[in-house]
């Protein structure tokens, strides 16, 4: 299979990062570094991968959506770190509104990263966002199943210990590579 894998956010020209920020960790870094270990281990598995982001630069949304599509990706993964009140901790995922072949996707993936510790807060529709209609699974979910996965909360003391781990960002590499099938 192929898997175009997003690393969340990026930086800016005269902004250093676009993501959130809190408890000494930055989403843009740790949804690089997340991309980049779980490519190696479904490549090790035998898939192939496409990055939509190689740096710490950010690519506009739609632009990481034609990426996919135009290497003809079988799925699309954007990973993130989520920020909240401090009290907020756990993995979710969202996906198109009705898209269910995406929604079965992201429950494996949420039940196995709860496995590592994190709370789990389920799968929802992108209308349930914040940010409502997220644009890259829009623009991607009718071709290849597309899932954008919040892995924990860097404004939450226990999700931000667990994701400044580097043996934990290891294990979670292991357990999202491993849910590919």
């Amino acid at each position: 299979m192929k898997i175009a894998l997003d690393a969340g956010h990026g930086a800016r020209p005269g902004r250093p990062h676009t993501g959130a920020a809190a408890n000494n960790l930055v989403e843009d870094v740790i949804a690089l570094d997340l991309v980049r270990r779980i490519g190696h281990y479904l490549r090790a598995a035998g898939h192939k991968t496409v990055h939509t982001r190689s740096d710490e630069m950010l690519v506009p949304l739609t632009q990481r959506a034609l990426i996919a599509k135009a290497n003809r990706c079988e799925m699309f993964l954007s990973i993130h770190c989520n920020a909240g009140p401090s009290s907020a901790r756990g993995v979710e995922a969202f996906v198109a509104e009705s898209d269910e072949r995406s929604l079965n996707i992201a429950k494996v993936f949420v039940s196995k990263i709860v496995k590592l510790g994190l709370a789990d807060r389920g799968v929802k529709w992108d209308n349930h966002s914040q940010y409502s209609r997220l644009a890259v699974l829009r623009g991607t979910y009718r071709i290849m199943p597309a899932i954008l996965l919040e892995v924990g909360f860097l404004t939450n003391l226990h999700d931000s210990a667990l994701i400044q781990d580097a043996h934990w960002r290891e294990q979670l590499a292991i357990s999202i590579a491993s849910a590919v099938k």
